[in-house]
């Protein structure tokens, strides 16, 4: 009885530093343009594709939208190099989050499954890469979608494997798009 309150302090604690976490993230949001992003990026040199990785694997799990990375992304290096540094923060946000929801919430969330959902949920966990990709072409890089997959009982690789191809198309649609969007959104008035 004990350990099991103190393994629910210690999830406790994590959800409380994430949040903290979560917070200082939009209030450093509310102070930033987007040249200093570019500016900063691009005055790193070869740590600036670093920092921009890091920087999606640590805000995107806890909700920022993979496109407020990904824009500007496509604003500071060309189409290739953004699509790959986008698709790399991608990967690593999903499994944080995935890895987090499968360590708080799994246990909770496979005791109030529905038979319907649980017979879908068994599909996962025989197969699943398949059913991750296509879940993933339609879903994108959305955090709910990690953490719905990390409550699932699919494994680790067909995770791994269907989310990397699976979120393929809309982060090249975000980063091609997301430059002229950007550079409109972006632009000084005349």
């Amino acid at each position: 009885m004990f350990s099991g309150r103190l393994h629910g302090v210690r999830r406790l604690t994590v959800v409380l530093v994430v949040g903290l976490l979560a917070g200082f993230a939009v209030m450093l949001n509310a102070a930033v343009t987007a040249s200093d992003v570019e500016e900063f990026l691009l005055g790193r040199g070869w740590l600036g594709p670093i920092v921009f990785v890091l920087a999606m694997w640590i805000l995107q799990p806890m909700l920022l939208p993979g496109p407020v990375f990904m824009v500007p992304a496509s604003l500071v290096w060309s189409a290739p190099v953004a699509i790959a540094l986008s698709w790399i923060g991608n990967m690593g946000a999903s499994f944080l989050a995935f890895a987090f929801a499968r360590w708080v919430a799994r246990d909770w969330a496979q005791e109030r499954l529905t038979d319907r959902i649980r017979a879908r949920d068994g599909r996962l966990e025989r197969g699943g890469i398949r059913e991750v990709t296509l879940f993933r072409v339609f879903t994108g890089q959305i955090t709910p979608a990690d953490w719905l997959l990390g409550v699932s009982s699919v494994r680790l690789t067909p995770f791994f494997v269907g989310t990397a191809v699976g979120i393929i198309p809309s982060v090249v649609l975000v980063v091609l798009v997301g430059a002229p969007v950007g550079e409109w959104m972006f632009a000084e008035p005349e």
